[in-house]
């Protein structure tokens, strides 16, 4: 069984636009006994959500708190992976049931409900905000794939124009959306929506892909973007500009959700050919 925590302070030293390195801690995130294990959601409590892979590569979800994980599996899904918690502690994620069929679910105090965007062949929820809104994408039967937020009012579909598909991450209390798009060539950008109007946010000097995957209440956002040296890297935008970060001695760090205190959760490759979740905890702001 792997070191549940694992303690690395460093110095922050790839950045875009900081003005100076600040000294930061890691912490590895592994199920007990896992195989892999990716940290997705986090909420301001320091509670995390994500997924771990058993040693016959079934997926399950799971919530961290206080430094106890429970398992979440939907009755009768063949997969389950939770993608984002609340301050309430209410999960939302994804599974496939026993027909094969991927679709969302909310986790609330033990009792799992299902989610299916109307219409839809493939339903996948990506965050929640502490009103229960909710955030993901949808397929529909011409393979298409949509953004899509549901409020009180109910669903509403997210396009950005002219986009081959798009995905909405993560929704703050604001109402500020982040996710990312894709044209036909297979190019990933990033967008901030919010008030309706598209925003690109994309790292400087990302090779084709920059997705964002979470944004907190003072804007800070987090997400992956990629190099000309074919590696994958955490990407964060905060007032001052845009960092690429990576764990320390990881390959392939992915930023996915990062709370009101800048508490940054995302998964990365280990040496040993792995995937970890890590919780990044900045000890300053820029």
């Amino acid at each position: 069984m792997r070191t549940l925590f694992r303690f690395a302070p460093i110095l922050l030293v790839s950045a875009v636009g900081a003005s100076a390195a600040v000294a930061e801690t890691w912490t590895t995130i592994d199920y007990p006994g896992a195989a892999a294990t990716s940290a997705f959601g986090v909420n301001d409590l320091g509670h995390v959500a994500g997924r771990w892979d058993d040693s016959d590569g079934n997926a399950h979800g799971f919530l961290l708190r206080r430094g106890q994980f429970t398992s979440l599996d939907a009755p009768g899904a063949v997969f389950t992976a939770a993608t984002d918690v609340n301050n309430l502690d209410v999960v939302v994620g994804r599974i496939v049931d026993g027909d094969g069929v991927p679709r969302g679910f909310i986790w609330t105090n033990g009792a799992f409900t299902i989610v299916d965007y109307p219409g839809a062949v493939d339903t996948r929820l990506r965050g929640i905000d502490d009103f229960g809104r909710i955030t993901g994408n949808y397929t529909m039967d011409d393979g298409h794939e949509h953004g899509f937020y549901r409020d009180w009012r109910g669903f509403h579909s997210v396009d950005y124009p002219g986009s081959d598909s798009t995905d909405v991450w993560e929704i703050n209390v604001l109402g500020e959306m982040v996710g990312d798009w894709s044209d036909t060539n297979g190019n990933v950008y990033g967008y901030l929506l919010k008030n309706g109007i598209f925003t690109d946010l994309n790292f400087p000097g990302a090779l084709d892909t920059t997705s964002l995957r979470g944004v907190n209440v003072v804007g800070e956002i987090v997400g992956v973007s990629d190099t000309q040296d074919g590696a994958l890297h955490g990407a964060l935008k905060t007032r001052t500009g845009w960092t690429s970060f990576d764990f320390p001695g990881g390959t392939d760090t992915f930023g996915f959700r990062i709370n009101s205190l800048g508490e940054v959760v995302g998964t990365y490759d280990g040496i040993d050919g792995n995937g970890h979740g890590f919780l990044w905890k900045r000890s300053g702001r820029r």
